[in-house]
């Protein structure tokens, strides 16, 4: 340094500018050096530094020219160095400067002031140098320890500037490790070691660090060997490759470092597996086997293996990063941990690390992933040992276990990685796993010839050849005649060597030959066994008594009927279903059905079916027929078409085919002609209104039957006659006569001519044409009063008003009324009947409005079918059109209730109106809210609040709160409520709507809810009963009885459990035991009698005995 201090830690400026360099060198050129180093040198090829001078003439004093490339002055040594020192000793060395120039010059001397180094001489003083005359500097050198040091000396003249480098070379550590170190041949993956004696050759202690490259390893690492003191440095060769490896054992004093060349050679020795495979017998699943192999170890070192999952170790530690790298946590953890720690620490003002301990958790558990020796883990295949050591020339016996869980063949790799070796060695591990065992005691079953519906039993069975159970299923066939078969047991387990029959029944349902295949699936093996069962399926025989059934000439929509006979010659039952070939699905139209409706277009348009009629029925249409019986078979055909009919009947057999057995069956339908007597019928002279009768004749001239219906009147508010009949339809028999009557009543004045028709059933388009002639007159009748006026009115209520109907005619008027816009709103009373002549009929109108607001109607008066006059109706709907169909509102009184039980009442809600309705209910305590300055004395007095304590939140509450009805939509509603303690109880319910598309909510329900909870009492006549019973030797033991009585104090009746254990018992009032588990009931103000019995004979031996009993 240029201030002279010590040189302890040196920079690699200071270095390079006093050429002090750090040594990398092998021990023996190090060694070499330092030693030669400490010879003191006054020459050499260091020369001073020359530089510039400053500007240092005097104006007085001239100075000879002389050319800058040349140095004017000699200095010798030009390096000035102290080695050998002693602390706190002084040193002098002696520098000469001299005049190479031939005339005199002036020198400056000087040094920096320094603690270490002084000028003998003064400082900074001129000297005047004679030519070829050396002048003598002398530095004098005072050290404080045994150091290095270094400063400059500088010497100015008119020219140049001369810098002399100081040093002062102190006592160094140096150790003498060889130059190179040789392990030859060694065992890769093994440690191979040599041991050096180092010794510190120097004066000073050494503070050393010693280090080297994979796969060379030293120790010690570090440390301080004393001034000639030795140490033993073990250096190791572990190498995981083969072939040749070179490295360097460096080792760093100070400064200054020695490199050591290290080399070594790795190469594989005699270890090897017995067998590169090994493969273990058949196994039953859920047992083990195994078997052994060896490794053998040919070499003379003790080998150590381990038995390892994967093939190299780079796997193992590509593994191993993938499992670290999963349990860093993401930075969302570390945030919120953050987070939750500072809010700890702000509530409480202090919180632990939270960050590091989950910091030193995460690094934990890399820790033990980084540890983990990912030694050989299987769940089938076991390895034991899975690691171990092996002497030389010997062998270790590895016994590989095989655990199935299924019957497969299963594979694994193993690599045992040996120390002497550089690559695993792989082991294939080969097992089978086998399953249960199972035959069948045969494999293919003949049944033989089997009649149809006919059950036939057989057996077989399962044998368990395995050493384990076997567990079996016996999986059924669908195809086929799969579905006839049944299996028992379908299932179950047959322990090893065991047997298990099968019973086998088949119900033959289809005929002809089969051949199925059943498997029996059996638990853990991959094949079923498999039973084949074959065989063939007879069918019945069946005849008719008959080849064909006729049924000749009939008429159109009248049954006839014929029998025949089906007979089975068979030796086993029929089930049979009879149907008809090309017959229709719809019922046929019967005359006698066609008679009671002369409305039916059928009269005049004919029968419209949508699919073709269903014209022939069968009576059975099944059944059973035992074996060589017979069935009677009624067969009646309704026809509903003009056709010849050529058809046959079929025989299906269930369970066998359709279509066995067929019956041919012949006819011919007709519709007969028939005629109307008189062509035209007269009335007298009729009031308008007034019915009069007269008759048709119908006749039929034929040998078939005929029906007739005459086609009622198609009335229009002008038709001036209206005619009927109270008989319209009818049958007329082959040869004979039928009346029709008809009444007509005339509605207008004057001359009537009116056409009628008189269809024929299946002859629509030719139906029967008289005439009618009549004449009409006058008649008088009114209502009184005109106006009918309901004023307000509930909605959905009835309310009636009357009026009154005269006639002053002088014959009686029938008369019908009708509600003009909204007949589903009135309802009139009568609303039809007959005047009498010069007399009055009181009528009752009832309005139930269907919504609020204004109606306005009219009553229309009708005298037949002509509208005589008509009178005014007005009404205001109020209130709402929800209607609940239990009492509710304004108040709901569910009387005494237990407490801790819960209080249900249902009710149902249905929109009567036809607005849509969205109902918001709630529930309130007390009373119901202030509106309009009305407080709650409006539902109950302030006595009632007195005696009811408010609670905070209601007691009861109502399911749905919320619900939309569409018109004539209901809801089921529940109102729940519940107390702890005993308690009257009033809660306030309030319905609210939105009707229709408004949004603003409606008041249109209140009520209050009022209900007293009660806690159960009972009171018992007494509170313990004690029996005492002597016994002597000729005593007979009987039940000893005590009365009790239970009275119920509450206000609701009560179910008693009551029980006791033996040797008591409770009877009832007839000294009878109660049964077990019936309750005693007992009503209000009522008290029940029983007993309570005491059996002495409940334990029979000869000690005194106690016993209580709760």
């Amino acid at each position: 340094m240029a201030s002279g201090l010590p040189r302890k830690t040196p920079t690699s400026r200071l270095l390079s500018r006093e050429k002090l360099k750090s040594i990398t060198l092998l021990p023996s050129k190090f060694l070499m050096e330092k030693f030669v180093s400490r010879k003191a040198s006054t020459g050499g090829s260091i020369l001073p530094r020359t530089g510039p001078p400053p500007d240092m003439r005097e104006p007085h004093q001239k100075l000879p020219s002389t050319p800058l490339k040349q140095n004017l002055f000699q200095i010798s040594p030009p390096e000035v160095v102290f080695q050998n020192f002693v602390a706190h000793e002084v040193s002098e060395m002696v520098l000469s400067i001299m005049n190479k120039d031939k005339f005199p010059q002036v020198v400056k001397v000087s040094m920096e002031r320094s603690p270490y180094f002084q000028l003998v001489c003064p400082n900074n003083a001129y000297r005047v140098t004679t030519p070829r005359v050396p002048v003598h500097v002398r530095i004098r050198f005072t050290p404080d320890e045994n150091t290095d040091y270094v400063h400059e000396l500088i010497c100015i003249t008119a020219r140049e500037r001369i810098v002399v480098p100081i040093r002062a070379i102190g006592a160094k550590a140096i150790l003498d490790f060889p130059d190179q170190l040789d392990f030859s041949k060694c065992p890769v993956k093994y440690s191979s070691q040599q041991t050096l004696v180092v010794r510190n050759v120097s004066h000073r202690a050494a503070r050393y660090q010693l280090s080297t490259q994979s796969p060379f390893f030293v120790a010690p690492a570090k440390g301080t060997l004393g001034a000639g003191d030795s140490m033993r440095v073990t250096v190791g060769f572990h190498p995981l490759t083969n072939g040749d490896h070179s490295g360097s054992l460096c080792c760093n004093i100070g400064e200054e470092s020695i490199h050591t060349n290290l080399h070594g050679e790795a190469v594989d020795l005699n270890i090897g597996l017995s067998t590169n495979s090994v493969e273990v017998e058949k196994t039953f699943i859920t047992m083990s086997n195994h078997t052994t192999m060896f490794i053998k170890n040919r070499s003379n070192i003790t080998a150590h293996f381990q038995w390892k999952t994967f093939p190299t170790e780079e796997d193992e530690n590509e593994v191993k990063r993938r499992q670290c790298h999963l349990l860093h946590l993401p930075s969302e953890v570390w945030l919120e941990t953050l987070m939750e720690e500072k809010e700890i620490r702000k509530v409480k003002g202090f919180c632990e690390d939270r960050i590091a301990l989950l910091r030193n958790m995460v690094q934990e558990e890399v820790a033990k992933v980084q540890e983990d020796p990912m030694l050989f883990s299987n769940d089938i295949f076991f390895i034991e040992p899975v690691e171990g050591e092996i002497e030389p020339n010997g062998w270790a016996e590895i016994k590989v276990t095989f655990k199935p869980l299924e019957a497969l063949k299963y594979q694994s790799m193993a690599y045992c990685s040996i120390s002497g070796l550089e690559s695993r060695l792989p082991l294939c591990l080969r097992g089978e796993g086998q399953g249960p065992l199972v035959k069948l005691s045969c494999h293919t079953l003949n049944l033989g010839n089997i009649f149809v519906n006919t059950r036939h039993v057989s057996e077989v069975k399962l044998i368990n050849q395995g050493a384990i159970d076997a567990p079996f299923t016996c999986i059924p066939s669908t195809a086929n005649t799969g579905f006839c078969f049944k299996f028992a047991p379908e299932k179950g387990i047959i322990a090893p060597g065991g047997i298990q029959t099968i019973r086998i029944s088949f119900n033959a349902t289809v005929l002809g030959t089969f051949e199925e295949e059943f498997q029996f699936s059996v638990a853990g093996s991959p094949t079923p066994a498999v039973l084949t069962i074959k065989g063939c399926v007879a069918g019945p025989t069946l005849h008719f008594n008959v080849d064909e059934l006729s049924f000749g000439d009939i008429s159109f929509g009248f049954p006839y009927t014929k029998s025949c006979r089906l007979t089975n010659t068979c030796p086993v039952p029929v089930t049979f279903k009879l149907r008809m070939s090309d017959d229709g699905t719809q019922p046929a139209v019967n005359s006698c059905d066609q008679i009671h409706s002369d409305s039916d277009p059928s009269w005049t348009e004919g029968i419209n079916f949508y699919v073709e009629p269903r014209e022939f029925t069968m009576n059975p249409s099944q059944g059973i027929i035992l074996p060589q019986g017979h069935q009677d078979i009624e067969v009646t055909l309704c026809s509903n078409t003009v056709m010849d009919f050529y058809r046959k009947m079929l025989v299906d057999l269930e369970g066998i085919g359709e279509g066995v057995v067929s019956l041919t069956i012949t006819a011919r339908c007709l519709v007969p002609e028939l005629q109307v007597y008189p062509q035209i019928l007269l009335y007298d002279e009729c009031q308008l209104k007034v019915p009069y009768q007269r008759k048709f004749l119908v006749a039929n001239n034929t040998a078939l039957p005929g029906c007739y219906g005459l086609i009622p009147q198609q009335r229009e508010e002008d038709s001036p006659v209206f005619y009927s009949s109270p008989k319209p339809c009818g049958i007329v028999q082959p040869h004979s006569i039928a009346e029709i009557p008809v009444i007509i009543e005339v509605q207008t004045l004057g001359e009537h001519r009116t056409n009628i028709l008189i269809g024929v059933f299946g002859d629509e388009r030719n139906p029967l044409r008289p005439d009618l002639r009549s004449s009409g007159q006058l008649a008088e009748i009114y209502p009184s009063p005109r106006l009918i006026e309901f004023g307000r009115i509930p909605a959905l209520q009835p309310t009636s008003r009357s009026f009154t109907l005269f006639n002053e005619g002088l014959v009686p008027t029938d008369f019908r009324l009708e509600i003009a816009c909204k007949p589903h709103c009135y309802a009139i009373e009568p609303r039809e009947g007959v005047i009498p002549a010069r007399g009055e009929v009181p009528v009752t109108v009832t309005a139930t409005l269907d919504d609020t607001g204004l109606f306005a109607d009219n009553i229309q008066l009708f005298l037949g079918n002509s509208l005589w006059t008509s009178c005014g109706l007005v009404a205001l709907g109020t209130g709402t059109t929800i209607v609940i169909d239990k009492p509710f509102a304004p108040d709901l009184d569910l009387g005494y209730q237990f407490s801790l039980l819960p209080c249900i009442h249902r009710f149902k809600v249905t929109n009567g109106g036809h607005h849509f309705h969205r109902l918001f209910w709630s529930v309130g305590c007390c009373s119901p809210p202030e509106e309009e300055g009305q407080g709650i004395s409006a539902l109950h007095s302030p006595k009632d609040d007195y005696q009811s304590p408010k609670s905070a939140t209601p007691v009861f509450g109502l399911e749905p709160l919320l619900k939309d009805l569409q018109p004539g939509e209901s809801v089921d509603m529940v109102l729940r409520g519940f107390s702890r303690i005993p308690q009257e109880v009033q809660d306030y319910v309030l319905c609210e709507a939105v009707i229709g598309t408004t949004s603003k909510k409606e008041k249109i329900i209140e009520t209050v809810i009022t209900c007293e909870f009660i806690h159960p009492s009972i009171e018992a006549s007494a509170r313990e009963f004690s029996f005492w019973v002597e016994k002597k030797p000729s005593d007979v033991l009987t039940l000893q009885y005590q009365p009790l009585a239970l009275k119920n104090t509450c206000l609701l009746p009560l179910d008693l459990m009551l029980d006791l254990e033996q040797p008591f018992l409770v009877c009832d009032e007839d000294q009878q035991p109660l049964p077990d588990g019936q309750p005693v009931t007992v009503d209000v103000g009522e008290t029940c009698h029983l007993y309570i019995a005491f059996d002495p004979a409940y334990e029979l031996d000869f000690k005194s005995w106690k016993k209580r009993g709760f």
